[in-house]
């Protein structure tokens, strides 16, 4: 590993965790040939995580175990955002017609937290997702109540590439987005982050105007258009995001 962390050991575990996800199952010669390290290191981390039941052994190949659900579920039950905005979210799925999210700030991302709506829905959202938090409106929900001194020192100080970040390359036409986010207290995605879809997000704010997160609806671009999107869903998802300050503050 070229990167360095206080504890390697526990690093490399989480990369072959990550690994075993990417590759559905895979076996030690696979996991040591792609991960660059020694065949014996490899089957002794999947032999620890096997003991403890976070990975499965089939035949020669290894995947991850549901504990992993486990240990998420508790971990998202245990957000106060969480337990005030599941029962509202699934309701926006409702009224809205498509897909509805949860989201918050983790690590300088846009997290995924709670997703509801039609399976039928083609969208690339699922919990769990990560994106920057320039990248879509919920994120931008997010980061609009953050103080414009941090925000342009995040972009000043951040060096990923554009595809990472989701910093677009003009920068100062991104903060007067962010500050009509702020104003207005709702964000779009008008195909954006990609083509044929389209998501307006609220974000979920303190007496003091701080965001903590955000709800948003996602839909395809060719129904979330006109008045059904300006007006319409706006105005639900601005709706539950009040609900859910509400209920959390």
């Amino acid at each position: 590993m070229d990167e360095q962390y206080p504890v390697q050991t526990t690093a490399m575990t989480m990369m072959i965790v990550e690994e075993l996800l990417n590759r559905q199952k895979a076996g030690v010669t696979e996991l040591a040939r792609e991960l660059n390290l020694s065949k014996g290191a490899i089957h002794n981390h999947l032999q620890t995580l096997q003991q403890l039941d976070f990975v499965v052994q089939e035949g020669r190949e290894y995947r991850v175990g549901s504990r992993f659900l486990n240990v998420a579920s508790r971990a998202r039950a245990a957000l106060p955002a969480y337990q005030a905005a599941r029962s509202e979210v699934s309701r926006l799925a409702r009224s809205s017609g498509e897909v509805a999210a949860l989201v918050i700030e983790e690590h300088g991302t846009a997290t995924y937290i709670l997703v509801r709506g039609s399976e039928t829905d083609e969208t690339d959202i699922q919990e769990g997702t990560r994106r920057p938090l320039y990248a879509d409106a919920a994120g931008r929900a997010i980061l609009a109540h953050q103080p414009e001194e941090d925000i342009k020192s995040r972009l000043m100080n951040d060096r990923r590439p554009p595809e990472d970040s989701g910093i677009p390359s003009d920068k100062t036409a991104l903060i007067n987005k962010l500050r009509t986010v702020r104003e207005q207290s709702v964000a779009f995605d008008r195909e954006e982050r990609a083509d044929g879809t389209k998501s307006v997000a609220a974000p979920l704010t303190t007496d003091e105007e701080h965001a903590v997160g955000a709800v948003c609806v996602t839909g395809p671009a060719d129904r979330m258009t006109g008045k059904r999107l300006e007006e319409d869903i706006t105005g639900l998802v601005v709706s539950s995001a009040s609900s859910i300050s509400v209920d959390l503050f």
